[in-house]
């Protein structure tokens, strides 16, 4: 199993300002609907709601498949899913936040089989809880992406 560091001088860090990663997630500009170039772009698109099919595609890459519906539902809860085809501005935020972190996790340990098994096996500088659940707040997904910072700096993860 090999993880990315930070002297690795084959790429550099993601760029938290090129969305593309967390697009590609979401479906990609076809299945928003429009494209995608810049942080301002994601964030009007986010505020104006995601579609569902941007759900699916996150809990599909997420989640191992006897997870996948309690994911859903608790990014978003079950009667909102079935009734609209389009996510409130909150449940996007959310949904993107999720992205967001698969996305750092993925070009971390470089296989997403590493990245899905990191994000559900509870961690001790999560205080007990697994990375995809403390993500579901703003501040959890960045002591999420703390944790993997660490990880590209040769500390332990």
């Amino acid at each position: 199993m090999r993880l990315r560091y930070a002297s690795d001088e084959t790429q550099a860090v993601p760029s938290l300002n090129a969305p593309d990663a967390v697009i590609e997630l979401l479906g990609g500009a076809r299945a928003i609907g429009r494209s995608i170039r810049t942080l301002s772009d994601l964030d009007a698109v986010v505020r104006a709601g995601l579609p569902r099919t941007a759900l699916d595609r996150v809990v599909e890459a997420a989640a191992p498949a006897s997870e996948r519906i309690w994911l859903r539902n608790r990014l978003v809860p079950r009667a909102t899913y079935q009734r609209s085809g389009k996510l409130s501005a909150s449940h996007s935020a959310t949904v993107e936040r999720i992205a967001r972190v698969i996305a750092f996790a993925n070009w971390v340990w470089q296989d997403e089989s590493l990245s899905k098994r990191f994000l559900w096996t509870r961690h001790p500088e999560l205080e007990g809880r697994r990375p995809i659940e403390a993500a579901f707040t703003e501040l959890g997904a960045r002591e999420v992406e703390e944790v993997l910072m660490r990880g590209l700096h040769g500390l332990p993860v």
